[in-house]
């Protein structure tokens, strides 16, 4: 009992710890380190400022970095917690009268089975995820595969950026990012009857990320005629900025309950019912700002060491806060676990979701066209590039995770668990390798 102490004590602690001290939220980092950074250069004396002509509210390239923001924190923020359900499980044996082991293995790590702890019986627990998020939808995060082009702001509001011949002028930029996350998460887990259990999970999360733009202005109208009017701060038609930021603290708490309504010594069924509270700050990328409830079935089956699972259900997200919109999400898991003996247990599962009519992003060849003619009355000479740029667009994201595990009990009710979680396919945001290590005590 004293190490339950201590592992309860440990989780309150750091729930009760103080965000990191900064002047903005990770939310809106992306946004407001970009606009700072293609910030130009006063002009010379005389002359009108272009300064801030390039980071226009209405800017396309700026709504498509918004958007960006947006899948990376419900994605980031609503990442797969490990199941909070006992590996011991007990069925009553009316011949004993007293509740026996249901079966020797200890369970899948992400997914549920259909068994129950058995009624009056605790599982307490708490486990370790590291993230280090590598890419988005097949673009690397950290190589600059985030092709940004910001166009010139439309001076004169004709609809072209031909008339005003320095409008014809962009900025194109390479953004790399590096995100981290840290979740422990304390679980428990409760028999009210001999076919339900109840229980919850309480995430704390410490989330870093940094930016960094290799920035150049483009003089696609401008180079030979007028090359001084767009310039960044130091001078210089290319320049390098960066930001960083991080912040710690409580994330969306997930209220569980299973109820099993089918029972054989072969197979069971239960419905189980999972809602993810706005806890977490979402403008620290905490948590997701929305209230999300999931409602699956569970099948599972045990066939002497070999023990297979299946869970299938849909995620609603409800409206939060700040007109917050995360997507309803189709979940689905399958997956196996194996008894080797007594006290090991080994378990792979592949995780699905579909995020429906989200907000996706992939960048593709855009043409962009502009007129080197300085003089508006003389006729227009009209030069092109193709550039590749941050595109969005609304459609379904259907992510596969696949996790391998092993579960130990070193001896009496307690059980070690290690994890790793790897994505099977290429979309939506991705780690190519998610440790886990956790503890779980059933009594």
């Amino acid at each position: 009992m004293r190490s339950l102490r201590v592992l309860l004590a440990t989780v309150l602690i750091a729930a009760a710890a103080p965000l990191a001290a900064q002047s903005f939220n990770l939310r809106d980092m992306l946004t407001d380190f970009l606009r700072e950074g293609i910030t130009l250069a006063p002009p010379p004396e005389g002359f009108p400022s272009h300064s801030a002509h390039f980071i226009g509210s209405d800017s396309p390239q700026f709504r498509a970095v918004e958007q960006l923001n947006s899948l990376i924190a419900s994605q980031l923020s609503s990442f797969p917690l490990a199941s909070s359900s006992g590996g011991f499980v007990y069925q009553f044996d009316p011949a004993l009268g007293v509740l026996t082991r249901a079966t020797e293995s200890f369970g899948p790590i992400y997914a549920e089975r259909a068994d129950t702890i058995g009624r009056g019986r605790f599982n307490l627990g708490i486990n370790y995820s590291h993230f280090t998020f590598d890419q988005i939808n097949e673009l690397s995060l950290r190589e600059g595969d985030l092709r940004l082009v910001f166009t010139h702001e439309d001076v004169n509001h004709d609809g072209s950026h031909e008339n005003l011949f320095f409008e014809g002028d962009v900025i194109t930029a390479a953004l790399r990012l590096k995100i981290k996350t840290d979740i422990a998460a304390f679980v428990f887990d409760y028999g009210i009857l001999d076919n339900l259990d109840v229980g919850f999970a309480v995430p704390i999360v410490s989330v870093d990320m940094e930016a960094q733009t290799d920035a150049s202005i483009d003089r696609l109208a401008t180079g030979t005629t007028a090359p001084g009017i767009h310039r960044f701060q130091n001078g210089e038609s290319t320049e390098t900025f960066s930001e960083s930021g991080s912040a710690s603290g409580l994330g969306d708490v997930v209220l569980r309950t299973k109820w099993r309504f089918v029972a054989s010594q072969k197979v069971g069924m239960a419905l189980a019912l999972d809602a993810r509270l706005p806890t977490g700050d979402e403008l620290d990328l905490l948590g997701t700002g929305a209230t999300q409830l999931k409602a699956f079935v569970v099948g599972s089956g045990h066939f002497g060491w070999f023990n297979p699972h299946l869970n299938a259900g849909y995620t609603w997200s409800l409206e939060g806060s700040d007109d917050i919109s995360i997507a309803d999400e189709i979940n689905y898991t399958l997956g196996f676990d194996v008894s080797v003996g007594p006290r090991f247990t080994f378990v792979f599962d592949a995780i699905g979701r579909t995020f429906l009519n989200t907000q996706n992003i992939h960048v593709e060849d855009t043409l962009f066209t502009a007129n080197t003619t300085t003089n508006p009355a003389d006729p227009p000479n009209i030069v092109s590039a193709v550039l590749p740029r941050l595109v969005t667009e609304r459609g379904d994201i259907n992510q596969i995770l696949g996790s391998v595990g092993v579960k130990i009990n070193p001896f009496g009710n307690f059980l070690l668990t290690l994890n790793g979680l790897f994505p099977l396919n290429s979309e939506g945001l991705q780690d190519g390798f998610t440790p886990l290590v956790g503890i779980d005590y059933s009594f």
